[in-house]
């Protein structure tokens, strides 16, 4: 049996006794196809020291009216410690210095949407930053090399929403974190 694209093209595609679809199927992750076919897959590096324990280091809010995903993040640390995560913390940031997304798709020139800042004291001063709910932490009982850490289900960040790093202790954190953006039907 054979069946019509439906498009008018004159296309045919073919059908087993068992109604299955005889297809030649490339399978590529959701990041690849994001990356490759839209220029939407971004690293963010960042290297930062609280000032103090329980301080904000990160600050990612999502600018895109598509949801920025991300993937997971690599930390390294310079002694014992504690880092954080943090979603949906809300208000004005002490200090921050902007940090540029790198693009992982060299031919298109897409920027990432969004403010991305570092500092070593986010949520102090006259900072109001607050109001997150934690979904990670990462003990390092002692300095680290760089661990990956992939999230064991993305974390979805909607337009205007947040993520944050904490640290605990005053030792430099060392990461990257791995993000794309993605539309509903995309992710699927």
């Amino acid at each position: 049996m054979k069946i019509e694209d439906g498009t008018g093209t004159g296309r045919l595609v073919g059908v087993t006794l068992d109604n299955q679809l005889f297809a030649k199927c490339t399978t590529a992750s959701v990041e690849h196809y994001i990356n490759h076919h839209y220029g939407e897959a971004y690293n963010v590096l960042f290297e930062q020291a609280p000032t103090a324990g329980d301080d904000c280091i990160i600050y990612i809010e999502n600018g895109n009216d598509e949801d920025l995903v991300i993937e997971g993040v690599q930390l390294s640390v310079s002694g014992a410690s504690e880092v954080y995560i943090q979603l949906n913390d809300l208000g004005t940031r002490n200090a921050a210095t902007d940090l540029t997304p790198a693009n992982l798709n060299t031919g298109t020139g897409n920027l990432a949407d969004g403010e991305f800042e570092v500092g070593a004291d986010l949520d102090g001063g006259a900072a109001t930053l607050a109001g997150g709910v934690e979904i990670e932490r990462y003990v390092f009982r002692a300095a680290s090399d760089t661990n990956d850490f992939n999230f064991d289900q993305d974390v979805f960040i909607t337009k205007n929403r947040t993520m944050t790093i904490w640290c605990d202790a005053i030792v430099t954190v060392n990461g990257t974190i791995m993000f794309h953006y993605a539309n509903e039907a995309v992710e699927g």
